[in-house]
Formats: C-alpha cells, sequence, structure tokens
C-alpha cells in the first residue's frame, strides 16, 4: 500500500513516536499525520472525568482527521479511546480505533487466566484494568487482572532505562501471569526488549493496533 494516509490522534507527545513507529512498520511508504492536543490529559486530570466538554475536543479531532482525507485513524492515548468506541465505521467511512481496542482484542484471543498489565501511572492503570475486564466479561472470559505502576517510566526516558525500569518492576511480580500488557503506548519502545526477556507473551497497543489498521485498509476498496 503506498500513498495511505493515518492520522495518529494524541494527548501526550510521548505517545507519537511508538504509534510512528509501529504504523511505519506494519504500513510501509504510509503517510503519517499528527494531531495533538497536550492538555487533554492534564484537563482529564483537573475534571477527575471524562467531561462533555473534553470529549467534544476530542471528536473534534477525530471528525478533522477524517475530513483531511485519512484513511485510518488511531487514538494514541488509551484514556480518550472510548471517543473510538463511539464511531460508526458505516458513518466516517474510515476506521476509528482506540488506542487499546486492538491490544485488549487480542489479549482475550489469548484467553490468559493471569494478566499483568503494566502502566507509568496510577490513573492510566485503573482506567485501562477497568475496561480489560469488560472486554474480558463481554467475551464470557474469566481472567484475573493484576495492574503494577512504575512511576518511573513516566517521564521521557532512552529505551534501555525504560525497559530496566519496566523489567524491574516485572521481576517483583511474585504472582503467576500468562501475558505481559503495556498499557499505555509510551511503554512500547520497551516491548522488544522485555519479550527477549520474558518468556510469555508481551503485547503492547501500538502494534497490534497498526497491524488491524493494516487489515482494514487492506480489506477496503481504495
Amino acid at each position: 500500500m503506498t500513498n495511505v494516509k493515518i492520522a495518529l490522534i494524541s494527548a501526550t507527545p510521548l505517545a507519537i513516536a511508538p504509534a510512528a513507529s509501529a504504523v511505519s512498520a506494519a504500513i510501509p511508504n504510509s503517510i503519517l499525520w499528527n494531531l495533538l492536543d497536550d492538555r487533554l490529559l492534564a484537563d482529564l486530570g483537573q475534571q477527575g472525568e471524562m467531561t462533555a466538554p473534553l470529549a467534544n475536543r476530542m471528536d473534534i479531532l477525530i471528525d478533522s482527521a477524517i475530513a483531511g482525507g485519512a484513511d485510518g485513524v488511531l487514538l494514541t492515548c488509551s484514556q480518550y479511546g472510548v471517543r473510538a468506541d463511539h464511531r460508526d465505521l458505516d458513518a466516517d467511512g474510515v476506521a476509528v480505533f482506540s488506542a487499546d481496542g486492538p491490544l485488549f482484542d487480542a489479549t482475550v484471543a489469548l484467553a490468559p487466566a493471569n494478566i499483568l498489565l503494566v502502566a507509568s501511572l496510577e490513573s492510566a492503570a485503573a482506567d485501562s484494568t477497568s475496561r480489560l475486564q469488560a472486554t474480558f466479561a463481554a467475551a464470557n472470559v474469566t481472567t484475573s487482572i493484576r495492574a503494577v505502576v512504575v512511576p518511573a517510566a513516566a517521564k521521557p526516558l532512552p529505551v534501555d532505562e525504560l525497559a530496566a525500569h519496566l523489567a524491574a518492576a516485572i521481576a517483583d511480580v511474585a504472582e503467576p501471569y500468562d501475558v505481559v500488557v503495556l498499557a499505555q503506548y509510551s511503554l512500547a519502545p520497551a516491548a522488544a526488549t522485555l519479550r527477549a526477556d520474558i518468556t510469555v507473551p508481551v503485547l503492547d497497543g501500538p502494534s497490534v493496533a497498526a497491524s488491524r489498521l493494516r487489515d482494514v485498509i487492506e480489506g477496503a476498496p481504495r
């Protein structure tokens, strides 16, 4: 595929590079278009919940991407992912994916008894745990989710340092787990390193979502 335009809608600059890298790998020669509102997370934290004005800000970004000719739209912020769930593929004409919708579906497909979910923020851990549990419930699959928060991974770090922090936190978990799920795009750069050292699958949102976007776009008439 060539000249495929993928819009990446982000709430933090930290999520842009992992998403762009994953999309470029899955859809070579694609055109990447970044839309960033770097106040979305801070304002969500201040409000304490997804208010109508905040939801509208994300919806406006999605509408702008579609109006601008995007062939696919990926929200890179997990906490605003619910806005993708409200989209209608037939009405939009293009797929709009939440950051971790495809990730959660891939996790359910593994039917793990125990999941280790890794995040850098308490809010992200709580949000992702709740939505992942709901995805399993909807699929009638029983699982147990343990969340591990790694505050040191919340700031920009070289990949080796990021991976070291995450690996250390994971190594401290005594309970068994069948899969490791990285809850935020900002953690995805460490995925390859973690996979080399961990015997269970390590899933990250960007690579799963990019592959899903590719499959949907390949199946659509152009």
